[in-house]
């Protein structure tokens, strides 16, 4: 058994250990500071949509959280004085950016189950792209805003074998190592292959545990592994195997997200702002997740992928503070 330590895949385009954000924490921070001058924006006769902007976009998720906390303990409350002086988009990202991270994510998941239909694509993004340890945050989260389980939601609004899969997903038992167990891999492509293209059916259930417990970097080697063997790419098995199901949009996700999560995420911001109006939600919901991580390498992504800048776009398709605030996450 061969076990490589892998810390950079050039083939694959996917860098690990990279990761370059656009918005880093305050120093020196002041929350009390903030959050006065926050009620100064939006105390009295107007509100100064700028003032608001400098102080809740220019802050990482813990400080905005801690800021949140200190205007709550003197001037009431943050969220209700927000929704109150302001409007449109730029009051709902205005909201977004006084949580936490565990309780925005916990918003963000529910949001994505409560409209009119499953909100599956934007549903697989979260969860997937969420650390073992995130994600038990969000769990404990979820339990205690909405009084239910996020595990209970989920299986209420989803269903099949992609119920399976963002279940498990969202357990947090994915392995997060970066070590490349060559034998592991050839055992998954052989399995693979031989509960898919080889049966009549699938074994969905082979699937799920493939895609949900092991490390991208395992899956990158295995969809790598198997076009080399079997001369087919393993998202049109998946596509194949799962066709018209929403499992088989989820796999070809993971295999992506695998493969290059910056370019995979530069898809989600096209997708948002390309062809007839935005898709405001998912704009601001990647912005603000990924701005404190990686959106610095989705950004240099995004322009060689789509031969423009993600701030031009972006500025292209908003307007006013809201267009304000998110250029300034962008960076």
């Amino acid at each position: 058994m061969k076990i490589l330590i892998v810390v950079f895949i050039f083939s694959s385009g996917m860098v690990f250990g990279q990761d370059l954000p656009t918005l880093v924490p305050a120093d020196p921070f002041d929350p009390n500071g903030d959050a006065a001058r926050l009620f100064d924006a939006i105390d009295g006769w107007g509100t100064d949509e700028d003032k608001i902007v400098s102080v809740l976009c220019y802050r990482v998720a813990s400080q905005r959280d801690a800021i949140t906390t200190a205007y709550n303990s003197q001037h009431g409350s943050l969220v209700n004085d927000l929704e109150s002086d302001l409007n449109g988009s730029f009051q709902t990202l205005a909201v977004m950016l006084t949580h936490g991270m565990a309780k925005f994510l916990s918003i963000e998941l529910h949001e994505t189950m409560s409209r009119s239909g499953t909100d599956e694509t934007s549903l697989t993004e979260i969860v997937m792209s969420r650390s073992n340890a995130e994600l038990a945050e969000v769990r404990n989260f979820f339990l205690d805003y909405y009084g239910h389980t996020l595990l209970s939601e989920i299986e209420s609004d989803t269903c099949c074998a992609y119920q399976k899969l963002i279940m498990q997903m969202a357990e947090g038992s994915r392995d997060e190592s970066n070590l490349e167990n060559e034998a592991l891999v050839q055992e998954d492509v052989k399995a693979l292959y031989e509960g898919g293209p080889a049966i009549e059916g699938t074994d969905e259930n082979l699937y799920v545990d493939v895609f949900s417990l092991r490390s991208f970097v395992h899956l990158n080697e295995v969809a790598i592994l198997y076009e080399a063997t079997y001369g087919t790419s393993l998202t049109s098995v998946v596509t194949i195997e799962f066709e018209g199901k929403e499992m088989g949009n989820a796999l070809v996700s993971i295999l992506q997200y695998s493969r290059d999560k910056a370019r995979y995420f530069s898809a989600r911001f096209h997708v948002s702002v390309a062809g007839a109006g935005t898709a405001d939600r998912d704009l601001m919901r990647l912005t603000v997740s990924r701005c404190e991580t990686d959106l610095e390498n989705i950004k240099s992504a995004y322009q060689t992928v789509y031969g423009e800048s993600l701030r031009s776009v972006v500025s292209s398709d908003t307007s006013g503070s809201y267009q304000s605030a998110l250029l300034a996450l962008i960076g």
